[in-house]
């Protein structure tokens, strides 16, 4: 199968960004791994948070808060603000003070997604941040009602070429990262199936577990109970390898697609005008956060994928990622209207 270039965090097809997704590894830059001791310590940091809270994203960032102001020797103190795919939050993180007190958790969808299906948009995700670090990345899986008569990808792919226009996947959304998912997989398949898009991700799952839309992508922890219920059936996981949660369901590497990724990522990142010191110290601090067990186990059990990633790799992969997704939605004739 001939491979062509996809978004690196989703889809990473022949992209040469491997090494700014690699969990676990080494900050990319000396700056990531400055000691954040010699820093004033007396305010508290605001992280703003671009999730609703109680979620598992929120769980995340707060995990990640407090075990960074352990390290900073500072309270960390999480600032929901969710809505509109992200981009409250980013504006928030920008227009900030760039003292070091303002820190920022967003994803793909905030810094890669928005900036080429945004028409307007309040911030430039280029210029307008400081990247920090890399924090986990979301693997999703691409499930079936149990009614499909597919039992994995190769059989699934089949099926669809064989039916153009007869099934339908359910999204979140219109440029949401569970949509542009499948819709890589369709580039690369060929297959013809119809978009179902709803306001967000509840709505979307329950018509697939009702079987009034019979397929999505989907992140891995909120699949868990019902592929172990049996209302869901896993048709292939969209990660280079297989996910230690699910062992048994195969990689679309493994089934026909060797490039093929789905897995959105979050990071941390702070005003574009923060100082070169004051960078220094928040990198230095969250590698020492993603470098302890105790952290990525934490992580892992919430369903993502940890990282080690330094300011360096991070505001690389967004870049690449912006002009790989552009391609994407060129390709795809996505748009928002």
């Amino acid at each position: 199968m001939q491979r062509r270039q996809l978004p690196a965090a989703l889809f990473a097809l022949s992209m040469a960004t491997q090494g700014a997704r690699t969990a676990l590894a080494q900050p990319s830059s000396p700056s990531s791994a400055a000691s954040p001791a010699a820093a004033p310590v007396s305010r508290a940091v605001r992280l703003i948070n671009g999730f609703s809270a109680g979620g598992a994203v929120d769980t995340l960032s707060r995990t990640v808060a407090e075990r960074l102001g352990a390290v900073l020797g500072q309270p960390v103190v999480v600032d929901n603000r969710p809505g509109a795919s992200g981009m409250i939050a980013a504006d928030a993180v920008a227009r900030a003070a760039p003292d070091g007190l303002t820190v920022g958790v967003l994803d793909v969808g905030a810094l890669a997604v928005n900036p080429v299906l945004q028409k307007r948009l309040a911030y430039d995700a280029g210029k307008d941040f400081a990247y920090i670090g890399l924090v986990a990345r979301i693997p999703l899986l691409l499930v079936a009602h149990p009614s499909v008569p597919a039992a994995n990808l190769r059989e699934l792919t089949a099926l669809l070429r064989a039916n153009p226009g007869t099934y339908a996947y359910a999204t979140a959304g219109i440029g949401n990262p569970l949509h542009l998912a499948m819709e890589a997989y369709r580039q690369a398949s060929g297959v013809d199936v119809v978009h179902v898009p709803y306001k967000g991700a509840t709505p979307a799952v329950q018509d697939v577990l009702g079987g009034r839309v019979p397929l999505m992508f989907i992140d891995v922890n909120t699949s868990a109970q019902h592929l172990r219920a049996g209302t869901l059936k896993p048709i292939a996981i969209a990660t280079r390898e297989r996910n230690p949660a699910l062992p048994d369901v195969p990689t679309f590497a493994e089934s026909g697609f060797p490039a093929f990724e789905a897995t959105p990522w979050i990071g941390l990142l702070a005003p574009a005008a923060l100082t070169a010191d004051a960078r220094a110290r928040m990198a230095g601090a969250l590698a020492q956060v993603m470098a302890q067990s105790d952290t990525r186990n934490r992580i892992t059990a919430l369903g993502f994928v940890p990282l080690q990633d330094g300011p360096d790799a991070f505001a690389k992969l967004a870049s690449e990622d912006r002009v790989a997704y552009a391609r994407l939605v060129r390709d795809r004739g996505i748009t928002l209207d």
